[in-house]
């Protein structure tokens, strides 16, 4: 093959160049050389004039030889066929195209594939490369209102104002209008809405059907899981339908409604015997079908997708924020993936006749192609272009080829070299090394981050102390308070069968003062001969005999303020029944006609 000889000639040219004696070495201050690129350059087109997305590429052994082509659409409305590097076929197209598929109709000897390409609300089907048939999806159902308007207009004596009202009625209440009700609308001019409305007139059946159109297409296997096996097209439409048709193209096996338009398509399993189909839609969500039902488990994404691959059991989904992120198939996040601008292609490297290997290639919009396995990276290629489309897979007879479109409309062809590793120990796992190297933490955040760690360690033990700790502490409370009670110092006693509370007011401003002593007997048994008894400071206060009402007068003529004792004595014991503290006022200076 010739891309194979390009690609051994570019590697033993790398690798003279290498072992010249005069060839630049680099100096120790410069960076060390990087890891050396598992691709070789095969192909480099770059007058190819095309402009192609991901979904504008396949490649197919369309000639059952073993020499498999390189199938590309694009927006020019072609379709071209590359044989190694040279155009083999090319054909103009009804429309502008949004995906191409080769699959395998029926079991034949030899297997030869059929090209389906996905253009409006059509799928155009080519064999032996003619165009053969074509497929239109069915049209969407037209609300009935609608139908009514339009009959009323088809009639002479119409009257296109109220009929223009009531199309505009229609839709603020949600009705989903057909393209011809939209374009009418658009319309503000009456004779302008006549003329529409009489254009319409003759083909009034053909144009009031509604048409939906293709968004992604791919390819499910019917019943084996072989290279050639009779496979079935898988089709993403802008009603939010995906529909299954039948491996003859004809006519729908399946058709699911989904609740957002699809956008990307993945599919896993068997038709007749159990089958997955992972679709990313535009409002942010995956949904999954498995067997014809949508089940409920739903992945919720932040950003809309923008690529969708599916590794083994992980679905890889990147996102508009620069993000990808790798879900389980049954909705558990597994990791993400952050990259330094935002991803133009995603798409899964898969090789199983030499060796088993898979990996996910990724195109940035930097013009870097990352090569991950799981999430670690492996090695990094820079272009100078912006990738728009990009397909892994077997071209010519090479099984790790990588086909890519760029921006400026050139083609470039890579090949993986047999001997590429493509584990991830060479990489480097775990945390950073930056991790092991200490923070320069305050001493009073350390402090605090210690003792949080402690409470956190001892938190059982230091509950139990606290709660030791309190226990003991009402204990000693209620000891010291059965002891005020005791010797009397309480604001009620129980001594003698009797419970006495005694209460004290002072009345006045002073120099003279009076208190009010009221004692309370609220037990059943009656005291006689008690006496009250009150001391004080005798330098500051003076009072007569005691008395219940004790008239105190203050003998300091600068004032002051002190405390006056209040006991209620009891005649059998020298401890009082009860006592009380009475804390004195300031006094006010005497009058010179005072006492």
């Amino acid at each position: 093959l010739s891309i194979r000889r390009s690609a051994k000639m570019a590697e033993a040219a790398s690798a003279s160049a290498g072992s010249d004696g005069n060839a630049a070495v680099p100096s120790n201050e410069e960076e060390p050389a990087k890891k050396k690129s598992p691709w070789l350059d095969a192909w480099h087109d770059p007058v190819a004039g095309l402009s192609c997305y991901s979904s504008f590429i396949c490649m197919s052994d369309l000639a059952a030889d073993g020499d498999h082509r390189l199938i590309m659409v694009d927006l020019k409305k072609r379709i071209r066929i590359y044989k190694g590097t040279t155009i083999q076929w090319e054909h103009k197209l009804p429309d502008v195209p949004c995906a191409v598929q080769a699959f395998y109709h029926e079991v034949g000897n030899p297997p030869l594939p059929t090209l389906a390409v996905a253009s409006g609300h059509r799928v155009l089907i080519y064999r032996n490369m003619r165009p053969t048939m074509q497929y239109r999806l069915p049209p969407l159902e037209i609300d009935p209102l609608e139908v009514d308007i339009w009959e009323e207009l088809s009639k002479d004596s119409a009257d296109i104002h109220a009929s223009f009202e009531k199309l505009n009625a229609a839709r603020e209440n949600g009705t989903v209008l057909s393209n011809q009700s939209i374009d009418l609308l658009a319309l503000e001019d009456a004779e302008a809405q006549a003329e529409y409305i009489r254009s319409c007139k003759p083909n009034k059946d053909n144009l009031l059907q509604q048409q939906t159109s293709i968004t992604c297409m791919e390819v499910l296997k019917q019943n084996m899981d072989e290279p050639t096996a009779v496979s079935m097209l898988v089709i993403g439409t802008e009603n939010k339908m995906v529909y299954i048709l039948e491996a003859s193209a004809l006519n729908l096996a399946a058709k699911v409604k989904l609740d957002a338009v699809p956008s990307f398509i993945s599919v896993l399993g068997l038709y007749d015997v159990e089958y997955r189909i992972t679709v990313a839609c535009r409002d942010g969500n995956i949904y999954t079908i498995k067997n014809g039902q949508v089940l409920s488990n739903v992945i919720e994404l932040e950003t809309q997708p923008v690529g969708l691959v599916r590794f083994d059991k992980n679905i890889y989904v990147g996102c508009m924020d620069n993000v990808i992120h790798c879900f389980h198939f049954k909705g558990k996040k597994n990791h993400s993936i952050y990259l330094p601008c935002p991803i133009s292609c995603m798409s899964l490297l898969q090789i199983t006749k030499s060796r088993v290997a898979k990996a996910l290639v990724v195109a940035l919009s930097n013009g870097e192609i990352r090569l991950y396995n799981g999430k670690h990276l492996i090695t990094t290629i820079p272009t100078n272009d912006v990738v728009t489309g990009m397909k892994l897979g077997t071209f010519g007879r090479e099984e790790g080829s990588m086909v890519l479109s760029f921006k400026s409309g050139a083609l470039m062809v890579k090949i993986l070299q047999r001997n590429a590793n493509l584990d991830a120990t060479g990489a480097a796992t775990g945390p950073p090394p930056e991790q092991d190297i200490p923070l320069d933490v305050p001493k009073k955040t350390k402090l605090y981050v210690e003792q949080t760690s402690r409470e956190r360690e001892q938190a059982i033990d230091m509950h139990r102390t606290f709660q030791r700790d309190l226990c003991k502490l009402r204990l000693s409370t209620a000891r010291a308070y059965v002891n005020l009670l005791g010797t009397g110092h309480g604001p009620m006693s129980s001594a003698g069968g009797a419970q006495v509370r005694l209460n004290a007011q002072v009345i006045g401003m002073g120099p003279q003062f009076k208190v009010v002593v009221r004692v309370q007997n609220a037990g059943v048994h009656a005291l006689h001969d008690v006496p009250v008894h009150c001391t004080t400071n005798p330098y500051l206060y003076r009072m007569p005999k005691p008395c219940f009402y004790l008239p105190i007068t203050c003998v300091n003529e600068n004032g002051g303020t002190d405390s006056v004792r209040i006991f209620l004595c009891n005649s059998t014991s020298n401890v009082p029944i009860i006592s009380a503290v009475v804390n004195m006022p300031i006094s006010e200076p005497p009058l010179p006609d005072s006492f």
